[in-house]
Protein backbone atom coordinates (compact mmCIF):
# COMPACT_ATOMS: atom_id res chain seq x y z
CA UNK A 1 0.00 0.00 0.00
CA UNK A 2 1.37 3.40 -0.91
CA UNK A 3 1.65 6.15 1.71
CA UNK A 4 -1.17 8.02 -0.01
CA UNK A 5 -3.44 4.95 0.02
CA UNK A 6 -2.69 4.38 3.70
CA UNK A 7 -3.41 8.03 4.49
CA UNK A 8 -6.78 7.82 2.72
CA UNK A 9 -7.63 4.55 4.48
CA UNK A 10 -6.89 6.03 7.91
CA UNK A 11 -8.75 9.23 7.07
CA UNK A 12 -11.80 7.24 6.00
CA UNK A 13 -11.81 5.21 9.24
CA UNK A 14 -11.77 8.34 11.37
CA UNK A 15 -14.23 10.17 9.14
CA UNK A 16 -16.74 7.35 9.59
CA UNK A 17 -16.24 7.46 13.34
CA UNK A 18 -16.85 11.20 13.26
CA UNK A 19 -20.13 10.63 11.45
CA UNK A 20 -21.14 8.06 14.06
CA UNK A 21 -20.21 10.50 16.82
CA UNK A 22 -22.54 13.12 15.40
CA UNK A 23 -25.31 10.49 15.40
CA UNK A 24 -25.26 10.16 19.17
CA UNK A 25 -22.25 7.99 19.96
CA UNK A 26 -20.78 9.07 23.30
CA UNK A 27 -17.45 10.86 23.50
CA UNK A 28 -16.11 7.95 25.58
CA UNK A 29 -17.04 5.43 22.88
CA UNK A 30 -15.65 7.72 20.17
CA UNK A 31 -12.31 8.02 22.03
CA UNK A 32 -12.24 4.26 22.61
CA UNK A 33 -12.76 3.50 18.93
CA UNK A 34 -10.06 5.99 17.92
CA UNK A 35 -7.62 4.39 20.37
CA UNK A 36 -8.45 0.91 19.05
CA UNK A 37 -7.79 2.03 15.46
CA UNK A 38 -4.41 3.41 16.53
CA UNK A 39 -3.45 0.21 18.37
CA UNK A 40 -4.53 -1.94 15.42
CA UNK A 41 -2.30 0.14 13.16
CA UNK A 42 0.64 -0.45 15.50
CA UNK A 43 -0.10 -4.18 15.79
CA UNK A 44 -0.28 -4.56 12.04
CA UNK A 45 2.76 -2.41 11.24
CA UNK A 46 5.63 -4.52 12.60
CA UNK A 47 4.90 -7.20 15.17
CA UNK A 48 8.53 -8.26 15.51
CA UNK A 49 9.99 -5.13 17.11
CA UNK A 50 11.06 -5.69 20.69
CA UNK A 51 10.97 -3.26 23.57
CA UNK A 52 13.41 -3.44 26.43
CA UNK A 53 12.19 -3.50 30.00
CA UNK A 54 14.78 -3.07 32.67
CA UNK A 55 16.63 -0.56 34.71
CA UNK A 56 19.95 0.78 35.69
CA UNK A 57 21.89 -0.76 38.54
CA UNK A 58 23.87 1.26 41.09
CA UNK A 59 26.99 1.28 38.87
CA UNK A 60 25.07 2.89 36.06
CA UNK A 61 25.26 -0.22 33.88
CA UNK A 62 22.10 -0.97 31.99
CA UNK A 63 20.68 -4.33 32.92
CA UNK A 64 17.94 -5.97 30.92
CA UNK A 65 15.57 -7.76 33.23
CA UNK A 66 13.19 -8.81 30.55
CA UNK A 67 12.48 -8.35 26.87
CA UNK A 68 8.85 -8.36 25.88
CA UNK A 69 7.48 -8.59 22.40
CA UNK A 70 6.06 -5.33 21.11
CA UNK A 71 3.17 -7.36 19.75
CA UNK A 72 2.27 -8.72 23.19
CA UNK A 73 2.54 -5.29 24.78
CA UNK A 74 0.15 -3.70 22.29
CA UNK A 75 -2.28 -6.62 22.52
CA UNK A 76 -2.43 -5.99 26.26
CA UNK A 77 -2.94 -2.27 25.63
CA UNK A 78 -5.82 -3.16 23.30
CA UNK A 79 -7.38 -5.41 25.97
CA UNK A 80 -7.18 -2.56 28.50
CA UNK A 81 -8.80 -0.12 26.06
CA UNK A 82 -11.63 -2.59 25.44
CA UNK A 83 -12.30 -2.68 29.20
CA UNK A 84 -12.78 1.10 29.33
Amino acid sequence: MTPKEKAVKLYNKYEQLGKDFTRGVSMAEFAKQCALIAVDEILNSNPHIYIEIGGSDCRGDWSYKEAQSNQLYWQEVKQEIEKL
